[in-house]
């Protein structure tokens, strides 16, 4: 499904990607491996795709990505480490970065996306399946990418 929705992004055929996505929800509705989280994510970075490409409805685009995203998030985080907040906050800087008169919400968002991942990158590694991964470059993107946003925020002239 995954692999189906990236093809049809790829394509620019939006609400094919869209519409996969959606038939693959309804056949798993209470999906307890998280799974549904990341179609969430998937569902959302389309519509941010569609948003870029589509001014005339850009904005409920990106107000359709935002709601996804916060569905994702809305997911139970089912391990110690976790990166949902993070993606989510990438995705709200972008739809702070396309929108056209909501930025300031949008970057507000992905502020508290960063600073709500930082629990979930803590200590020094991760093992998981056998494979151990350092923390510390999580925690560098983490910052460097809230530092970004806070600058988009003050020279957006937000509160």
């Amino acid at each position: 499904m995954i692999t189906l929705m990236t093809k049809y992004g790829k394509q620019g055929k939006w609400d094919d990607a869209i519409r996969v996505a959606e038939e693959w929800l309804k056949s798993h509705p209470e999906d307890d491996s998280g799974a549904n989280g990341i179609v969430y994510e998937q569902i959302a970075m389309v519509y941010l795709g569609k948003a870029s490409r589509d001014a005339t409805h850009k904005d409920e685009w990106i107000r359709q990505a935002v709601a996804y995203f916060d569905k994702d998030l809305s997911v139970p985080r089912q391990k110690p480490v976790d990166i949902e907040y993070y993606s989510a906050g990438r995705g709200f800087e972008v739809a702070g970065d396309l929108s056209t008169g909501d930025s300031c919400l949008y970057y507000g968002r992905a502020l508290k996306a960063f600073a709500d991942e930082v629990p979930f990158i803590q200590g020094e590694t991760y093992t998981a399946s056998g494979a151990t991964v350092p923390l510390a470059p999580m925690r560098q993107e983490n910052e460097k990418s809230r530092e970004r946003v806070q600058a988009k925020f003050a020279k957006a002239g937000c509160k």
